[in-house]
């Protein structure tokens, strides 16, 4: 009986000190779940995608887990070039498995399912998508375009879990589902053209730009950071041979934001030219961009870039006339008087077309996600976003023109 007892005491013993050393576990998780709330919540993830940035908003407080998770991803690079590979207009758009052709990617383990965190599928969030099995959740997640209250959890049955919002080009991925879709061996309503993640970064919830009124206006290595207002190219990629630095302006005629910047840009070159070489470089990444950047390009074969640039702008952006194929840009261009046939032999040209090809590599090179968007020695990039907004992206290119022109002396 003295022996029973003992053998029982061993493995009372033994429970509680197992016991003990999962509360333990529990409690460092516990810390390290409230560190990343602390480090996280509401910080904001970017995507640079193909037709534009989307911004969102992250909840470590709610979904500390998922963010954790979504995060780590993030970070590692996992979702640049994923496509979006499943969209149902009006209802949700859905990424973060698959680059194109439907190429699957190697996921880590799965996660423990968090929606019974009190956040809702509403129009705007975004949820971690799953198969049938409610801790099946990897790297996958979806964007609601309309209010999915069946997707919530609800009477301790697992649902879809939230862990953040879109706040900033909810838009695009609207428009992005209304486009035609089509089935992949067994995955259906797969967008027919990639809507693709170009690269995705962290940002924290604070202004990119934070200047005190007793700060001096000059620019400083304190007031410009990079990875927070530029981003280095993964490889430089100079474009001229010169001793000044040079400045490319991405655009594209069908961009509204190009043409509103279209005067400053003008002015601020005005201003730099004994310190840099500048030029404007058509971005492309779709049809219409692929059709633009010939127009641009047969401009400057015919020598009357500096001539049509602006009143191509007018008409597509403000006048939005139709100018969608090769003799509707021909009778424009004569228009300002440009032969037709000077047009058509020029924009049909072999050296034109290569020039074009040429700038959806460089667009890819680049990393461009949206125009106008400025690339500085052929090293940063800079962009709207992280500079704070549109005007002032010209402080930290001048920034990054005096960096280089001190190192360069």
């Amino acid at each position: 009986m003295k022996k029973i007892l003992t053998i029982a005491g061993l493995i009372l013993a033994f429970v509680l000190a197992a016991f003990i050393l999962m509360e333990g576990e529990t409690t460092t998780d516990q810390a390290r779940l409230d560190e990343i709330n602390k480090k996280y919540h509401q910080h904001l993830v970017v995507f640079e995608t193909n037709k534009g940035k989307i911004t969102i908003e992250l909840n470590a407080k709610k979904a500390p887990n998922t963010v954790v998770n979504f995060v780590n991803y993030v970070k590692q690079g996992f979702y640049d070039n994923t496509i979006f590979h499943r969209a149902i207009p009006g209802v949700i758009i859905q990424g973060g498995g698959f680059e194109s052709n439907m190429l699957a990617k190697t996921v880590r383990g799965p996660i423990l399912n968090e929606s019974d965190n009190g956040l809702l599928n509403v129009k705007g969030s975004i949820s971690m998508a799953r198969k049938s099995h409610p801790n099946s959740a990897t790297s996958q997640f979806f964007v609601n375009l309309r209010n999915n209250p069946k997707l919530d959890y609800a009477d301790n049955k697992a649902g879809y879990a939230v862990f953040g919002k879109v706040v900033e080009g909810l838009e695009i991925l609207e428009l992005a589902a209304q486009a035609e879709t089509v089935n992949h061996g067994s995955h259906q309503n797969v967008p027919n053209e990639d809507f693709k993640i170009l690269s995705a970064g962290i940002l924290a919830p604070i202004k990119l730009k934070e200047v005190g009124a007793s700060e001096k206006t000059s620019v400083s290595t304190e007031k410009f950071q990079q990875g927070v207002h530029y981003v280095p190219l993964k490889q430089p990629l100079p474009l001229l041979n010169t001793d000044k630095v040079e400045v490319v302006a991405a655009f594209s005629y069908g961009c509204g934001h190009c043409y509103g910047i279209y005067p400053a840009t003008q002015e601020w070159k005005s201003k730099q030219q004994s310190k840099i070489a500048f030029s404007y470089f058509s971005a492309v990444w779709n049809e219409a961009m692929r059709l633009y950047a010939r127009t641009y390009y047969t401009a400057i074969a015919l020598g009357v870039e500096e001539q049509m640039h602006l009143p191509l702008f007018e008409a597509i952006v403000i006048h939005q006339q139709k100018l969608s194929n090769k003799e509707e840009l021909a009778t424009f261009f004569a228009s300002y008087g440009v032969p037709k046939e000077k047009f058509i032999e020029k924009f049909d040209d072999p050296e034109t077309v290569k020039r074009v090809t040429q700038a959806e590599k460089l667009t890819k090179a680049f990393n461009l996600a949206s125009v106008p968007e400025f690339i500085v020695a052929g090293k940063y990039r800079v962009d709207p976003m992280r500079a704070g907004g549109q005007k002032d992206m010209f402080e930290v290119i001048d920034f990054l023109v005096e960096k280089e022109t001190a190192a360069n002396q």
